[in-house]
């Protein structure tokens, strides 16, 4: 994905070109949402480059939090938070281009100690570099010994070093002593980790310069009470105009805290709005209260408004059918402003209990939208497979409600999975939903472990305008591995059963299963296209056989040597070639009709993949241009730059490349079966959107040294792109398939997977 800057770069020189209108491949940008302009934050970085949704590449904080990404519609993104012992609370910001993820001990250290690069989650994936967090530490007079920061340059007043997921517990665990400490007499960033001017930020981080105010500014008091009624010491608001979030704070200057209960603003005059975040600690236990104040108007030369803990009163509860225990619950509020801005501000915590102020006043500027989420998960001893709800609601529009919601059986979707897996392990999973407002926001989930290979049950909140995505990962430690599902609607009731991972694993295409209005705020990139006389190819290797799963594609963890290699042909001529572990380019086509010959090969050599670890495959099929083609709105190909404008292309032809699925019969979770006769369903077709043209023909062969000697199976159409192969199979062995098909208009695929799938003793 190109990031802000990079884009704004990009359009910059394209401006300069002589042409009044360019093409840009869609590669090379993320799709703007709608209503979108450019140089805004995009989402479509995943479905850009190949294998991008499913390389799941933990980033990590520097309290040792872990976190996972996606990017959403809109500019926003998906959390997933790798869950530690004990508690974790976090505030998720998102003001335009600002995103920051800020564990709850950090946040009044903003500015005080701790640099806000420091939670800027785009910033940390380019900066972090074989797990190694780099930090630049400022101070005055001799040097501090900050725990688990590792220094590796030093001079007069700085030094560079680095935390590792490890140490960074180590720093996480002295900043959350530092504040309690400090949470007591509200004296953040003066003493202890950050005496003598400590402040830490990322390494190569802008230093941050003075902003003069562009407006005449008015003072802002809020003061606020705890829950015995007292002034409040210690404890965090957040203050955000209504009108519009740019008019005041950087992210930074939004953020204070209250000293003898009272906490003071420099603002411009007009609407705001502000939350108080009150945290309480027993011996035992903690929890945290959001009192809301959705409107206020600041005007002539001081304004006081005021917060009372006490009006916190209703605690996040979710009642279900079934027995289960709160892993994680979390609250979204998003207020539209005036001139079409938004800002959406979020508290996910785990292990700690969430109570919320509710309201019954609307606001007069703007909206207020606010969501509930919940997952919750089986006791560990509770007889059968485990299970777990995930939950979420929406708020009626303009007011908090009370936060006890009952769950309805009738309201939920519930799917029985089933996870393979060649070695045991213990792995991630998650599912990212809600509906499609907080997806331009910020979507949270708790990534929870699970023993694999395994079986699990979720129960999910149901309905057309709730999006969801799960993935898993084989390693929980590394993230890496496992599989991703595209983005779907469930149907409340509804049960089925969803096989992760299943063998043999294989290249699969981009698939898009939305429909209506919800399917063009989630778009994709077809998985090979042609706009004029532009290819572009995309599959992600490592994929199972369920359909909108993406296998891990060329991430697989440090520990693993991920290769490929890729060909495209045209009437036999090669016109580009590279490794696809670094992207599959663009190629230029001949204007005449022709031939195309797609040749990708993609390995992973570890022992922690013996299944499937390698595959080779290789499309053919007939191209030529139709300009008179267009994509229905849940799909794009590309930008055209008229000005400054970017304008999303859809006029593209999608290409006839053929797809295989396989369904081996009595394989089990761990990628075996039984010794003896196999039996195989092969299903044939074409990536989406491509032409309905009918499958002439399949055949297969198997070897059981790695491929030096073949052998023929026996392969019958069952209809309509179905095939059965069969043959027997020796115990103990490894199956490797060759795998080909056919359509009626040339096209053709061959497939070798090298021991895709295993057969027991």
């Amino acid at each position: 994905m190109l990031h802000h800057r990079h884009r704004r770069a990009l359009l910059a020189r394209l401006a300069t070109a002589t042409a009044s209108a360019i093409v840009v491949s869609a590669v090379a940008l993320p799709a703007l949402a709608a209503g979108q302009q450019p140089g805004r934050a995009a989402s479509h970085d995943a479905a850009a480059r190949p294998g991008a949704a499913a390389a799941i590449r933990p980033v990590l904080l520097i309290n040792g939090d872990r976190l996972v990404l996606r990017s959403a519609p809109g500019g926003g993104r998906a959390v997933g938070v790798l869950s530690g012992p004990g508690a974790t609370s976090l505030l998720s910001l998102h003001l335009g281009r600002l995103t920051e993820e800020i564990p709850a001990a950090a946040l009044p250290y903003l500015g005080r100690g701790l640099d806000p690069s420091l939670f800027d989650l785009g910033a940390l994936q380019r900066a972090e570099v074989g797990g190694r967090l780099p930090v630049r530490v400022r101070f005055a007079g001799r040097r501090p010994a900050l725990p688990g920061v590792t220094i590796t340059r030093s001079g007069p007043g700085s030094a560079e070093g680095y935390l590792t997921a490890s140490s960074a517990r180590v720093f996480g665990a002295a900043l959350e002593r530092q504040f309690r400490a400090d949470h007591a007499r509200a004296s953040y960033g003066a003493d202890g980790l950050f005496a003598r001017g400590v402040d830490i930020a990322l390494a190569g981080a802008p230093l941050s310069a003075p902003q003069r105010p562009a407006f005449p500014m008015h003072t802002l008091t809020v003061t606020a009470s705890n829950l015995r009624g007292k002034p409040d010491n210690g404890d965090d608001v957040v203050v955000i105009n209504a009108d519009d979030w740019q008019t005041f704070g950087d992210g930074n200057e939004n953020y204070n805290f209250f000293y003898h209960g009272a906490a003071r603003y420099s603002v411009p005059a007009g609407h705001y709005w502000a939350i108080g975040d009150f945290v309480n600690f027993t011996r035992t236990s903690a929890s945290e209260r959001l009192v809301v104040l959705p409107q206020f108007t600041v005007k002539g030369k001081s304004t006081t408004v005021h917060l009372a803990e006490r009006t916190a009163s209703s605690k996040i509860t979710m009642v279900t059918p079934r027995p289960a225990q709160v892993e994680q619950v979390g609250l979204t509020m998003i207020r539209g402003g005036l001139h079409g801005t938004s800002a959406s501000v979020g508290w996910f915590d785990s292990g700690i209990s969430l109570w919320v102020s509710p309201t019954t006043a609307k606001p007069t500027v703007g909206t207020l939208r606010t969501f509930t989420s919940a997952q919750l998960i089986s006791a560990p001893k509770a007889v059968g497979p485990p299970y777990v709800y995930n939950l979420d609601y929406a708020g009626p529009d303009g007011t908090i409600p009370p936060q006890r919601f009952v769950v309805t059986p009738a309201s939920l979707a519930t799917i029985h999975e089933r996870y393979y897996q060649d070695i045991t392990s213990t792995g991630g999973w998650g599912v990212f939903g809600g509906f499609p407002v907080q997806w331009q926001g910020g979507i949270f989930t708790a990534i929870l472990p699970l023993q694999l290979p395994g079986l699990q049950t979720q129960y999910m909140s149901a309905g057309p305008s709730i999006i969801w995505s799960g993935f898993y990962s084989e390693f929980y430690s590394s993230m890496a591995g496992g599989q991703t599902d595209t983005f779907r609607t469930l149907v409340a009731g509804r049960q089925w059963t969803e096989n992760w991972n299943r063998y043999p694993l294989h290249p699969q295409p981009a698939v898009n299963v939305l429909q209506g209005r919800t399917a063009s705020l989630f778009e994709e990139v077809p998985s090979a296209f042609r706009l004029g006389n532009t290819l572009q190819v995309s599959t992600t290797p490592f994929s199972d056989n369920q359909q909108g799963h993406s296998g891990a594609g060329f991430f697989a963890g440090s520990s693993t040597r991920v290769t490929g290699s890729y060909a495209i042909y045209q009437n036999g001529v090669r016109i580009g070639h590279g490794n696809p572990v670094n992207g599959i380019n663009p190629v230029r086509l001949g204007a005449a009709p022709s031939v195309i010959r797609f040749a990708l090969s993609a390995a992973r050599w570890s022992r922690l993949y013996p299944l499937s670890p390698s595959s080779t495959t290789v499309w053919t099929w007939r191209s030529a241009r139709e300009p008179s083609v267009k994509l229905p709105p849940s799909w794009f190909c590309g930008y055209l730059l008229v000005g400054q404008q970017l304008k999303v292309l859809r006029r593209c032809a999608v290409q006839p490349m053929l797809t295989l699925s396989y369904q081996v019969h009595g394989l089990s979770l761990s990628g075996l079966t039984p010794a003896g006769q196999q039996v195989i369903g092969l299903s044939v077709g074409h990536i989406q959107l491509a032409k309905d043209v009918p499958i002439t023909g399949a055949h297969a062969q198997v070897s059981y040294d790695g491929g030096l000697i073949w052998q023929r199976a026996f392969v019958v159409s069952t209809g309509a792109g179905s095939f059965r192969i069969a043959f027997n199979a020796p115990a103990g062995v490894d199956v490797t398939l060759r795998v080909s098909a056919t359509d009626a208009a040339g096209s053709s695929i061959t497939e070798t997977i090298l021991r895709a799938y295993g057969v027991g003793l």
